[in-house]
């Protein structure tokens, strides 16, 4: 199987684990997934990123270690946005290996 495919099992598993999950709020793909597609699926959510880490070259090239910022009073059980006319900001903790 390739690595995408993979990548893309992986990550849809962890978005359907995170939205099904109830009374809690929902987590976004990190341990590990790729930085561009976590912080894409948190835009799609409706939540303005900001990154803990200066990325080494492409986003893509950098992984999701830890989401923070998503229990707030504009989010509801679901993990979703209340308002969607207020900003609700989430920071993406990054970790990019150095290219030489």
């Amino acid at each position: 199987m390739s690595k995408y495919a993979i990548l893309g099992t992986t990550l849809g598993a962890l978005v359907i684990g995170a939205l099904s999950a109830s009374g809690t709020a929902t987590a976004a793909p990190t341990g590990g997934s790729p930085a561009a597609d976590t912080v894409e699926w948190l835009k799609d959510q409706g939540y303005h990123v900001v990154l803990n880490g200066t990325p080494s070259g492409p986003l893509t090239q950098c992984i999701a270690t830890g989401v923070h910022g998503m229990r707030d009073s504009n989010i509801d059980s679901r993990g979703r946005q209340i308002d969607p006319t207020r900003f609700t900001t989430v920071y993406v903790d990054i970790s990019c290996n150095a290219t030489t």
